[in-house]
């Protein structure tokens, strides 16, 4: 719209004329005048244009319309045919459970009826519990690859497997395929390494007549320290009475220690559960023990109760994005002050945000054979806390710390890399107290599709630290073929390098590997020269069994030889269950924690 001036110089009219107009054979034709001016009655300027519409051309352009609208009306229809198939409802939902051992498979043998009839196979309500659809609603394949992987982690199966049938254009029938693994676990306990021998033996059902339910127990004769026979209970309910809550009583117990957990939580079971919580008591009492340079081991005798409880929202949509509250209270018997450990008797009130990003993939062929699920992303955490005292023995402080985790695959998706750093500090008024900082690196590479490097780095240091803290170096701890219990101090820092073969050579329902290691690391005290530190190296060689009936560490026996590089020696052969790291991580939710207080006692 122009809003008129009086002093405005465009013209004020506007003119038409049709001066000649007539029809020819090749269309209509004439021509017309236009006047501009400010008046009707003087107009200045007048132009003539002659036109003719040839109907050829119109019937031209006419039928190019209508092409374009016909292309148009299918590519439409073709989207609206895409949007209604993605909108597929499932009509059916089914199972089909496989045995341990399958006729249709390689490893069946004349007794493996018998194991058959043994084995309960998984109940159907174990499987529905874990399902995120049901009849009825729209298909959706991240749902379907989710329920996948809840179901490989409920620890029960060898294979997992979903898949769909068309039914009809808007309708699918699903089908779970599962095979159970063998769960009723025996086994005699043979293991050596750092000079100490353990023998014994374990009994344990890992899917109690189908349900789910463990039930395990295990006695263990244990050389180090004259510990001696030393027994284990272990009780979980995954879904107590098929709730989504989770029941687990452990007691652990020898001559020198016993300790009690009893715990009630709701995990984040999907990606889109909005609420998690956790209520836990424990008892321990007996000796620790306290190593110095070497010299014999000596008794701390302490006893600790303690009770916590700790309570999470979370966003359910995307990246995920997380609240957390915590409230722990304890009351701790030492042997003396001296080796009083940090936030001994003392409450907490912590309370975090945090942030998480997972994308999945499943990766067979690093750990071991079996297809594991690999997750890539991010978390990161910020904790703030109240330290208060009780018994009147406790400490009043506040707390601050963050933790960092990112991961990745590159370059074809061969390479794998996660870091992880987390620092903390406790402050009395200005003074920093118990300030610790921890990282972590996982990586792996594929060299071929069957032969993988993959390499682990684990440092932890304190200062500021008034109080008891003790990390062992040896071999249990990842330095293989060192003495258990010879190195020790405030801090660590241990690397770990393995390069994994997996030939594809099979021995009756074992899959083998080998692989070739170095390792290397040392341990200090709060205030030393580092350049005053040594490294403590070792390489070696080792052969891996793989259990195809038996899924997780229980399913791998690892046999190494280590040559340890300080003595110049081979240092015995070390027989132990699972991979002594796994090549990656994993970003989960974590509740709220206080840094640095791992401690190596037993």
């Amino acid at each position: 719209m122009f809003h008129r001036h009086e002093n405005h110089s465009f013209p004020q009219c506007v003119a038409l004329r049709v001066v000649r107009l007539s029809m020819t054979r090749k269309g209509v034709c004439g021509d017309f005048r236009i006047h501009i001016g400010r008046q009707p009655k003087n107009c200045t300027t007048r132009h003539c244009f002659d036109f003719c519409l040839n109907l050829s051309l119109l019937r031209l352009v006419f039928a190019s319309m209508k092409r374009f609208l016909l292309l148009f009306a299918v590519v439409l229809m073709s989207f609206n045919t895409q949007a209604l198939r993605a909108q597929r409802t499932i009509r059916h939902i089914s199972f089909e459970k496989k045995d341990v051992f399958d006729t249709t498979q390689n490893d069946w043998f004349f007794a493996a009826g018998l194991f058959n009839t043994l084995h309960t196979t998984t109940r159907d309500y174990v499987i529905e519990d874990e399902l995120l659809f049901q009849e009825g609603d729209e298909l959706d394949d991240d749902v379907l690859d989710e329920t996948e992987r809840n179901l490989r982690r409920t620890g029960l199966f060898t294979a997992v497997r979903i898949t769909t049938t068309d039914v009809g254009e808007d309708q699918v029938d699903v089908v779970v395929h599962t095979q159970d693994k063998w769960s009723t676990m025996g086994a005699v306990l043979f293991g050596t390494g750092g000079g100490a021998t353990q023998y014994g033996g374990s009994l344990s059902e890992e899917n109690l007549a189908g349900t789910g339910i463990l039930l395990g127990g295990q006695a263990l004769h244990r050389s180090e320290n004259n510990i001696g026979w030393q027994g284990y209970v272990n009780v979980t309910a995954r879904r107590l009475a098929r709730t989504n809550e989770t029941l687990q009583l452990q007691i652990q117990s020898n001559r020198l220690r016993t300790d009690q957990l009893l715990s009630l939580d709701l995990p984040y079971r999907t990606l889109h559960s909005p609420l998690a919580f956790d209520v836990s008591v424990q008892n321990s009492y007996g000796d620790d023990f306290y190593y110095n340079d070497g010299a014999a081991p000596k008794l701390l005798p302490f006893h600790v109760r303690k009770g916590s409880a700790w309570i999470s929202g979370a966003t359910t949509e995307g990246d995920r994005y997380y609240w957390s509250a915590l409230l722990s209270i304890e009351d701790v018997h030492r042997l003396s002050s001296e080796f009083r450990q940090a936030y001994d008797n003392s409450g907490k009130i912590l309370f975090s945000l945090g942030s998480l990003r997972q994308s999945f993939a499943a990766m067979p062929l690093v750990d071991s054979y079996d297809q594991r699920d690999l997750t890539t992303g991010a978390w990161g955490q910020a904790t703030f806390g109240y330290i208060f005292p009780m018994n009147g023995d406790g400490e009043r402080l506040v707390y601050v710390g963050a933790r960092a985790e990112e991961s990745g695959r590159f370059r074809n998706n061969t390479l794998y890399l996660y870091g992880m750093a987390e620092a903390a500090s406790a402050f009395s008024y200005s003074s920093g107290r118990y300030t610790s900082v921890e990282s972590v690196g996982l990586g792996h590479y594929f060299l071929t599709p069957g032969i993988v490097l993959t390499a682990r780095m684990h440092q932890q240091t304190v200062w500021n630290w008034n109080a008891f803290h003790q990390l062992i170096l040896d071999n249990d701890m990842g330095l293989r073929g060192y003495p258990l219990n010879q190195l020790s101090g405030d801090n660590r820092l241990l690397s770990n390098i393995e390069l994994r073969f997996f030939p594809h050579w099979d021995l009756w329902i074992f899959h083998l590997g080998a692989a070739a290691f170095f390792d290397g690391g040392f341990v200090w005290n709060q205030g030393t020269d580092l350049s005053l530190v040594h490294m403590h190296n070792a390489v070696g060689l080792g052969l891996r069994f793989y259990n195809s009936k038996v899924s997780g560490p229980a399913g791998i026996l690892r046999i190494d030889f280590a040559y340890n590089l300080d003595d110049k020696k081979w240092a015995g052969i070390i027989f132990s269950s699972d991979q002594l790291f796994s090549a990656f991580g994993s970003h989960t939710f974590r509740p709220p924690s206080l840094s640095g207080t791992t401690i190596d006692v037993q």
